[in-house]
């Protein structure tokens, strides 16, 4: 079983938008469903020796364009789809609440509140929310919250006199004592909701909840299909180039390597990985604690995978070569902006940096990965796609699935 650990390094060099890649995290759907994060990097004063060699002298270069590549699926939008994400992501992540008519907070109800916790008499940050829906009992506040809350009464403020525990998450608050200002504003039933169900109403009230401006369930659908679509269409393309690549390793066979090109190359990775380590901890412990692997298991899949990497390096740099593609700095600038807004770097320093053990270093090997990708483009401009077994393979996964569904 693949560690976590490798998605860092298995963003292959040759892969077209790096898109595979765990350096940061910028999935957002605006006003939707998900949000960005950003990952600021320090500086190493590693000096990274430049080995010189030529692709064309270790590579054995096929007929890479005239290769044929098949898919396991069509990636189209099926209705079972689109009803799945609406159960399993929508639905699930925000169940539908309307009002009752009770009047007093019962354990398990869900009671629409007002609150504000003050420490010391001040309040402090996240502390306070309006119209915020909480299930009693969900345990999802600080103990003696949601039971102080029992027996509350609608419209009248409850004072909850607790104490933060001494392992909180905010260091500042761990083990002070809170005062927590409660208007119970309602007290709400959960309604039964799925994709077959699906209201206007509820469609209404999740848009308040995601700050998007749905009116009706043919809003919701058409906004959910277009971002399978999406995200169809980017997996698509992974799936092809992952293709593409196992393609030209068989058509393109590497003779051997680089004199010192597959240790850099793994001592670059080291580097950068041993930053995420906090100071006093051991790699092998680090890596137990984290990801479940001993240091000698890592390092050895790190080689691994690093030397597939590095021969699929040096097969499109001699396809790049042999088409004449060259670096050229606008393209790559573009290349470097696009990175940068899709992955939520505000520098080129620091996308740099997550490339390598230096931004130097990272620069050099982006530039690589730059007309490496150029290579590949090229090759997948001229290849066949066999859709059909695509279709074939999906058709028999999809009745296996109905079959296993019904019983039939």
């Amino acid at each position: 079983m693949k560690n976590k650990t490798l998605a860092i390094l298995l963003c292959a060099v040759m892969v077209l938008s790096l898109g595979a890649c765990g350096k940061t995290n910028n999935d957002a759907k605006s006003n939707k469903v998900s949000g960005t994060s950003t990952t600021e990097s320090t500086e190493s004063t590693e000096q990274v020796k430049d080995i010189k060699y030529n692709a064309s002298d270790y590579v054995t270069l096929g007929d890479y364009k005239n290769i044929t590549v098949s898919l396991d699926k069509t990636y189209e939008v099926t209705d079972k789809d689109i009803s799945d994400y609406v159960n399993d992501n929508v639905i699930a992540s925000y169940p539908y609440y309307v009002d009752s008519t009770k009047t007093t907070v019962e354990n398990g109800d869900v009671a629409n509140i007002d609150y504000e916790g003050l420490v010391d008499g001040k309040d402090f940050s996240g502390g306070s929310a309006k119209s915020y829906d909480l299930q009693i009992g969900s345990n999802s506040f600080i103990t003696g919250f949601e039971t102080g809350l029992i027996g509350a009464t609608v419209g009248k403020e409850v004072d909850l006199n607790l104490t933060f525990p001494t392992d909180y998450s905010q260091k500042d608050l761990a083990g002070k004592a809170v005062v927590f200002k409660v208007t119970v504003n309602s007290i709400k039933q959960k309604q039964d909701m799925s994709y077959d169900t699906l209201t206007d109403d509820y469609v209404k009230y999740l848009s308040t909840k995601v700050g998007a401006s749905y009116a009706t369930v043919d809003d919701l659908k058409k906004d959910v299909t277009s971002y399978i679509q999406q995200q169809n269409e980017t997996d698509k393309q992974k799936a092809l180039r992952t293709a593409t690549i196992s393609k030209l390793q068989e058509a393109c066979p590497v003779k051997k390597l680089p004199d010192g090109l597959l240790e850099q190359q793994i001592s670059q990775y080291l580097a950068q990985f041993k930053q995420k380590i906090p100071k006093g901890t051991t790699m092998d412990a680090y890596l137990q604690k984290n990801y479940n692997i001993k240091e000698d298991a890592f390092k050895k899949q790190i080689n691994t995978e690093m030397k597939d990497q590095v021969k699929t390096q040096l097969i499109l740099e001699a396809i790049a070569k042999a088409e004449k593609l060259k670096f050229d700095k606008a393209g790559f600038e573009k290349y470097v902006t696009n990175m940068k807004s899709s992955y939520g770097y505000k520098k080129d320093s620091q996308l740099y940096k997550s490339y390598g053990s230096t931004s130097a270093s990272g620069k050099t090997y982006l530039e690589k990965v730059y007309v490496c990708n150029k290579a590949l483009s090229k090759v997948m401009d001229t290849e066949k796609v066999d859709t059909q077994a695509a279709a074939s393979t999906q058709a028999t996964t999809e009745s296996t699935t109905q079959a296993t569904t019904t019983g039939k």
